[in-house]
């Protein structure tokens, strides 16, 4: 894996996939699933250590149809 940097402060402390919730579930990006018609696909996050900036927002699935009309 290429070693990430926080391009805030340079710090290489990163904390990585960090589950993100609304404390009524899951946050994430909406796809077509044919059983329930939508479902979501957890958005996970790398945070920095050092001064807190939010690094990278990702999917750890990217093999979906996403819905990007409703």
């Amino acid at each position: 894996m290429i070693e990430q940097k926080c391009g805030t402060c340079g710090s290489s402390d990163i904390v990585r996939d960090i589950k993100i919730s609304s404390g009524k579930g899951i946050i994430g990006l909406v796809y077509f699933n044919p059983i329930i018609f939508t479902a979501r696909e957890e958005l996970l996050s790398d945070l920095c250590r050092q001064c807190g900036t939010v690094v990278r927002m990702h999917v750890e699935n990217t093999d979906r149809k996403w819905m990007t009309k409703f």
